[in-house]
Formats: structure tokens, sequence, C-alpha cells
């Protein structure tokens, strides 16, 4: 089996039966100590196999890797036979056949090795407070559902299901390489862009790969975190389209007239633009920029008991409870909440049946900032809608004047040559003899819906890189697989 067929409880078992004959080895098992008994070579060894947690819809898996006399590995969150989520972690033998296993945030487990029952007991302390206990036994990586990001590797391009509502082509036939996109592919399925669920191609309007990994599929709907946000802003300019949304330099207390009272000074100053912008000067601490999941009446109270403290529009400050605000500005303006307008306005003419966005919905109001669900194939509608400036099929959703208003670059984010729009994301991209943007709907953990106007493609991921440091690598793949066989 090739190196791109390799799991990674696969690559450990293999790392663990020929742990002596790689040079340097020995030195590591000697540096190690009593700890390396329990990476012992031949197929009884630690960090052989897959340690798995329980036989529910909700399992844990463990794999443990030993190089250079240290212990870390990865922890994998796996749900109804779908890997959800995943972790590194580091680990220090506490005491014989005891270890202790920390992640991110102050997480952290006690593991109890019996390697003669292929039998770990780990009880994790959880930074929340919760404790969880369980018995991870040994199995086949091959045996584990969702796992393996495909159960057939190595893997060969194919040509996306029928079915899909989207006319496919063959990757020839809009100047796409079909070696450097089965070299992408390959990439994801090792690991290298971390945990995806999704990857969708687009080019020149036709769909030429569709693949889902980790026990997903083509029906599965996917929380789009902040890719919410992009939404948002087409809601907001086909309300202003219909004349319901005026001009942007509105103040945004004038949509909100029972608040004047509580604000305080300089709210006056805020407009529109400047919640499109993540503009407006708030004294928000950079630990509470990531909100609370609150939508309606109650976060608009928070909001605007927060103090303006800098000059809206001069600084850039990624924040999730600002954003709601809109959904007061829509609901008021259409006499629509955002999600009644989008199913209307935007999800029936680009022909989306299945979405939801109830999670933290409240008193009607959903949660603009990160709650919507959608399949992949129609996160690439809403990306070849953007590329096509406004229009789906031929047919007008929402203005051309909007799409270019809305993603043309407002002000620099201070993230390298990043800039951002009206809820868009702005980057350098570097194809042949220079730069050239790329636009970005960009949501926690690689939900992404790349667009490069250069290229006329719409690149979609969902993933759940949210706690591994690897929400951007689908980037350096792509720049480093894909792009280099695309024709312009």
């Amino acid at each position: 089996m090739s190196s791109d067929s390799s799991a990674p409880g696969e690559e450990a078992g293999r790392s663990a039966a020929s742990c002596l004959s790689r040079p340097g080895a020995r030195a590591g098992l000697l540096l190690s100590g009593a700890l390396a008994l329990l990476f012992a070579c031949g197929p009884r060894g630690l960090s052989h196999g897959v340690w798995l947690s329980g036989d529910g819809d909700e399992q844990y898996a463990l794999v443990f890797e030993h190089t250079g006399g240290l212990l870390s590995g990865s922890m994998h969150h796996l749900v109804e036979g779908r890997q959800a989520d995943q972790w590194r972690f580091v680990g220090t033998r506490t005491g014989a056949g005891e270890l202790e296993l920390s992640w991110g945030g102050g997480n952290s487990m006690t593991v109890s090795v019996n390697l003669d029952l292929d039998e770990l007991e780990g009880t994790a302390q959880l930074a929340n407070g919760r404790v969880l206990e369980g018995l991870f036994l040994r199995r086949d990586a091959r045996e584990i559902p969702g796992f393996a990001a495909l159960p057939d590797l190595p893997y060969r391009l194919r040509p996306p299901a029928p079915g899909s509502g989207w006319e496919i082509a063959e990757p020839a036939a809009v100047g796409l390489s079909e070696r450097h996109l089965e070299k992408t592919v390959r990439a994801v399925t090792r690991g290298e862009a971390g945990l995806l669920h999704s990857l969708v191609i687009v080019r020149r309007g036709k769909l030429v790969v569709e693949e889902y990994f980790h026990g997903y599929a083509r029906e599965d709907l996917h929380r789009l975190h902040s890719v919410t946000k992009s939404v948002t802003s087409l809601l907001v300019g086909i309300a202003r389209d219909r004349g319901a949304v005026g001009s942007l330099d509105t103040p945004v207390l004038e949509w909100f007239p029972e608040h004047a009272a509580a604000a305080g000074p300089g709210w006056e100053n805020v407009t529109l633009e400047h919640l499109l912008t993540m503009t407006a000067g708030l004294d928000w601490d950079r630990r509470e920029t990531l909100g609370d999941n609150l939508a309606g009446p109650e976060i608009f109270a928070k909001v605007f008991g927060r103090r303006v403290v800098q000059e809206p529009g001069s600084r850039w400050l990624y924040n999730d409870s600002d954003i709601e605000l809109l959904g007061g500005v829509l609901r008021r303006a259409t006499g629509m909440q955002a999600d009644e307008l989008a199913a209307q306005a935007l999800f029936a003419p680009l022909e989306i049946t299945a979405w939801d966005w109830h999670s933290h919905k409240t008193e009607g109001y959903p949660l603009l900032s990160g709650a919507l669900r959608l399949r992949p194939l129609d996160m690439a509608k809403i990306g070849l809608l953007v590329l096509d400036r406004g229009h789906w099929r031929g047919r007008p959703v929402v203005s051309e004047e909007w799409v270019a208003q809305s993603t043309a670059p407002r002000i620099v984010t201070g993230a390298g040559s990043q800039k951002y729009g009206y809820l868009w994301s702005r980057l350098d991209a570097p194809i042949e003899a220079g730069p050239d943007p790329v636009l970005l709907a960009s949501g926690w953990g690689s939900q992404f819906i790349h667009i490069i106007p250069v290229l006329e493609a719409v690149i979609v991921t969902t993933g759940g890189n949210h706690h591994n440091n690897k929400a951007f690598a689908i980037g350096e793949v792509l720049l480093r697989e894909l792009l280099p066989g695309v024709e312009r």
C-alpha cells in the first residue's frame, strides 16, 4: 500500500514494527527510558493501531507517536461514524504504566496502560470543568468508520456522482490538470490540510471535483461558522437592492431608537458600514470578540452598552456580537427575519432546498455570526453567485453593484496582506506573474468558500480543524498542488 493510503493509526503501526531498523531509533529509545517500553517494537507497542473508546454514536480515538524520545499524538472525535474534530496532544510518563496527556486550552487526561490486555483506561479533566472517563481498546484503523479519510486508497481521480444539479466537466475541458487535482486530493487524504470533511472544485461554472472524507456524504449539512457572516452581507445587499436599506452611512442608532438613551458618546458616528467592515470602534476585549452565541434583543442591548473608544472606521477588530445588530436592521427594514429573507430571496433562486439556521436562534432572530448549515455543493453556489457578479444561471439575485462594493478592499486587517470588505476577506495569492486577489468567506475549522476571479474558480472546503492549528493548511495545499495545474 502506497503512502497515499496511510491513515495515522496504520502509519503508527508500521513505525512501531520497524523502529529498531531506523537510523537513530536506538538512541531515541535509550533517551526515553522506561517510557520506551510502551513503544516496544512489534504489534503490541502503544504506537501500533488506534485506541478507541466507547461503542455508541460518540467515540474518541487516540493515536500515539514516539519520535526523538518525545511522546505525542492525536485525539479524534467520531460522531455517528464521521470524524468531527481532532486535537494534538503531548504526553509525559507519570508512573509505572501511567501517562499524562495534555492538549490546548487546559485539557488533560490521565491514562493507565495495560498492553497485555490491549486496554487503556483514561480519565479526562476538561477546561470547562467536565470530567470524562472511558476505556480505550486497540483497533485496526481500517475497521473504524470515519477514521480514514477515504476507504478506497490510494486515491484515483473520479468524476462527481450524477444527480448533483451541477453540470459536470472533465478537468481538461475547463483547463485543469487531472494530475494536479489528484495530487491535491491525495494531500488531503494524507492529512496535510488537517481534518477536512469535503472538497468541492468548480471552474468556469462546472463541477469538476466533489469529494467527501471521514464518513461525510453529499447530503450532510455542515455548520459554516463565520461563513454565515458573508451570507449576511449578501442579505444586506438584497435588502438594499429592494430599497429597504438606504445609505450605509446611516447611523446604526436610527434603526434602534429605543437604545439611544443607553448608548454612550460616539455611538452617533457608528454606521451600517462600520458594522459590515468590523470597524465600529467599540471597547471589546479580544477575549470577548467571539461573542456569546446570542441573537436578538439581549445581544442588541449588550452591544449598545459598549463604549466607543476609537474613531469608527479607523481600526479593524474581528467581532461576532456587533454583527447581530444587522439582524435587527434586516428585520425592521424588510419585515422579515434574516433566515426568512434568505429563504425567499437567496436560497430559492439558487435552488438551495436543504439548509438549517436554528442553532442559537433567539426570539425569532437567527445567529448571523455563525450558525447557518449548508451542503458544500450549495456553498459553491454562493461562491459562483459572487464570481458571476450576482447572477445565477444568467438571472440576477443580488446587484452587480453590491457584489463589487462588498468584496472591494476597505480596510487592512493586520494579518499579512489580508484586507476586508463587507464581511468578505480579500487575500493575495501568488499566481503566475504576480499576486491576484482571492475572495474568501472564512469560518472556524476550515469552512471556506474560495473565489478566484482570475481563474474563474470556486473552491469549497468544510472541516474539523478547530483545535489542531491547521485551519488554514488547505491554502498551502492548494498553492502547492492545485494552482500549478490551472490553465490561464
